[in-house]
């Protein structure tokens, strides 16, 4: 069951990646997969099954050997780490002995009625990275079958499969550690991953075929032919509901399936099944499919924040965009891709990447889509990207996802004239969403992320104006006469403030007091285009400004880490409706940072238009238009005023 293998322990990389995945991951890698095994045997509809129920714990196929390679792994791994397992592998152990303790195990059965599994395929399941699926399915890395294991307290899953042809196939994966040869004969290593297999002929696996199936493997191919005639059987032993004790399961798979696979469900391609089979238990069976799909999405709409890779509320409102959304058809260089469009009055703008049915990325992970719409009204698109007329797009997007097909990661994943391709036809449809938008008009339309300010109707180089709406707040900063050596030395000497006494209850020292120095106002004139309204109440001499994208900022900028924000490269900037000169600009490594504005008055103010280009990789912003930090410099020997536009 263990073959001779490399040494690894008991947290080996090829799992743990997937230790702490949440419910979403597994139920969307198995319908995945069942959708792709549906369409390759041409059924117009997967229907995919999850049966809970038990057996006993001595009736699992290779529950022996299982036993003892267990046994021989932890000796193995004492010895080698001193006698004693890491306490890792110790959480580990105890959970698998605590399962083979009981009499009784909870089994996850997981059907469908796909094109089943002959030998090619079984091997291809079983191997690490070996895919035997065709360029039109959705998942492309081949060991996807390891996301389950961690569902698993015993790491171990059983496959069956039967063909149209009646052929029927089993085996099962098993993770542990490796050991020393349990017999003693030979001093190798075991594999970390055992098999449940016949045998190893000329280092090929054997598998049981026919009557030499194990009784729990049968069972599930008998409910398979009778049902579909051909499919495959998924059976996850000692299931732990996926760490979620107190949570349904019905609820975990039907939630993961309507948020991910909308499209597929409401296209009657896909039909999700769930039945409670366990003894004793009254859990009944429920069922996912186009008639309550709105209704299950409907119980999480309101979940902003969700373990699932498409939340609640996006999900809901990814939907809504599928049902209403104006239908148009995109024609690129590499193939078509059909798009659904709704134009909103207020939002934030949002576009949504499905793939043959299943959710893969929004705009934050569609490279080049991140910020390329701020110039326009709010709107909300859904991409749907299909192999039978995607063509060369459909292909090459596939390559760019993940494992968890969850993002598109063009540079690492693709070669680089395949990025370029890809990158291209990417291109050609953000090119198309911004000419069918309406570009944002800045006299009637202010973002609310934005401070608005009305400055009246003053004009410069005697033309008119844009105005600015609202009423002006305060953006303050620290007193930089104060300087943080001056307050430390404070601390020290146990004086609160310069020329204070040193009396006890001024040892602490004051925190530097507030003072507005300068205040400042943006809003959009274009892509990447901004006009900023600064306003100087203090004299500044030899003025200094730079643009950073920050985030995670209050009001009074003490909060500000300065590796959360990344200062933003200006192609173009105009102070009082003038181009300012080369001499003027400030660069660093090739690039244009920052603008030198000289001396400024008291209670002076200045118009200054800038068009900038964004860091490639911004994570973790909340939306679409970015927060703009306005840095101000008195001189390069003089402390920095900090103001957020």
């Amino acid at each position: 069951m263990f073959p001779p293998g490399p040494q690894s322990g008991f947290t080996p990389s090829g799992i743990a990646g997937f230790s702490d995945l949440k419910p979403a991951a597994v139920v969307r890698e198995l319908i995945q997969n069942s959708l792709d095994a549906a369409a390759e045997a041409e059924e117009t509809t997967a229907a995919v099954r999850f049966q809970l129920t038990n057996c006993q714990t001595n009736d699992l196929p290779g529950i022996k050997a299982y036993r003892k390679a267990l046994r021989a792994a932890v000796r193995t791994n004492e010895a080698l780490c001193g006698g004693s397992l890491p306490s890792q592998a110790k959480r580990v152990v105890r959970v698998i002995r605590d399962a083979l303790r009981g009499t009784d195990q909870e089994v996850l059965v997981v059907l469908d009625n796909g094109v089943g599994l002959n030998e090619a395929r079984m091997s291809a399941l079983l191997s690490d990275g070996v895919s035997a699926k065709g360029g039109s399915a959705t998942g492309t890395f081949g060991n996807g079958h390891t996301v389950a294991i961690p569902a698993s307290n015993l790491r171990y899953v059983l496959y069956g499969g039967v063909t149209a042809d009646g052929s029927r196939i089993g085996a099962g994966h098993a993770v542990l550690a490796s050991s020393v040869d349990p017999n003693g004969q030979e001093d190798y290593p075991t594999s970390r991953d055992g098999f449940l297999v016949r045998g190893f002929r000329c280092g090929s696996q054997v598998f049981a075929k026919g009557d030499s199936l194990p009784v729990l493997i049968a069972e599930q191919l008998d409910d398979i032919e009778e049902r579909s005639t051909h499919g495959t059987a998924i059976i996850i032993t000692a299931f732990n509901n996926f760490r979620k004790s107190r949570a349904s399961l019905w609820d975990m798979v039907a939630k993961a399936a309507a948020c991910n696979f909308f499209q597929a469900i409401d296209e009657d391609r896909l039909i999700v099944h769930f039945e409670d089979r366990r003894d004793g238990k009254v859990g009944g069976s429920r069922t996912l499919d186009r008639s309550n799909l709105r209704a299950v999405l409907e119980e999480h709409r309101h979940e902003q924040r969700s373990q699932a890779f498409l939340g609640g509320q996006r999900a809901y409102s990814a939907y809504d965009v599928f049902k209403s959304g104006a239908k148009h058809t995109v024609g690129t260089r590499l193939g078509k891709i059909q798009v659904r469009l709704v134009e909103r009055s207020s939002g934030l703008t949002r576009v949504d990447l499905c793939r043959n049915g299943m959710w893969i990325a929004d705009n934050k992970t569609i490279p080049g889509f991140h910020y390329a719409f701020q110039d326009r009204k709010p709107f909300a698109a859904l991409l749907l990207l299909d192999s039978a007329s995607g063509g060369k797009l459909h292909e090459l997007v596939r390559n760019a996802e993940g494992p968890l097909h969850d993002k598109l990661n063009v540079r690492q994943r693709l070669l680089k004239d395949e990025a370029k391709d890809l990158r291209a036809a990417l291109k050609e449809i953000k090119e198309w969403l911004r000419s069918v938008v309406p570009e944002v008009g800045s006299d009637n339309y202010s973002p609310d992320d934005f401070l608005a300010l009305d400055f009246g109707g003053d004009s410069v180089g005697g033309r008119a104006e844009r105005s600015f709406w609202g009423i002006p707040q305060s953006v303050t900063q620290r007193d930089p006469g104060y300087s943080r050596r001056e307050w430390r030395a404070g601390l020290r000497t146990g004086q609160g403030t310069r020329g204070g006494s040193s009396n006890h209850s001024q040892r602490r020292p004051r925190k530097p007091v507030l003072r507005p120095l300068f205040q400042a106002a943006s809003v959009p004139l274009g892509l990447n285009r901004r006009r900023i309204r600064l306003e100087s109440y203090r004299e500044c001499k030899d003025a200094e400004l730079r643009l950073r994208v920050d985030e995670n900022l209050d009001a009074t900028c003490d909060s500000l880490k300065l590796n959360e924000s990344q200062t933003v490269g200006l192609t173009r900037v105009a102070v009082g409706g003038r181009e300012v000169s080369q001499g003027k600009l400030i660069l660093q490594d090739g690039r244009v940072v920052g603008v030198r504005l000289g001396d400024l008055g008291a209670n002076s103010s200045l118009d200054i238009d800038v068009s900038y280009e964004l860091p490639e990789l911004i994570p973790g912003l909340p939306g679409q238009e970015p927060v703009l930090r306005v840095d101000v410099f008195r001189s390069p020997n003089v402390g920095r005023e900090e103001v957020q536009a």
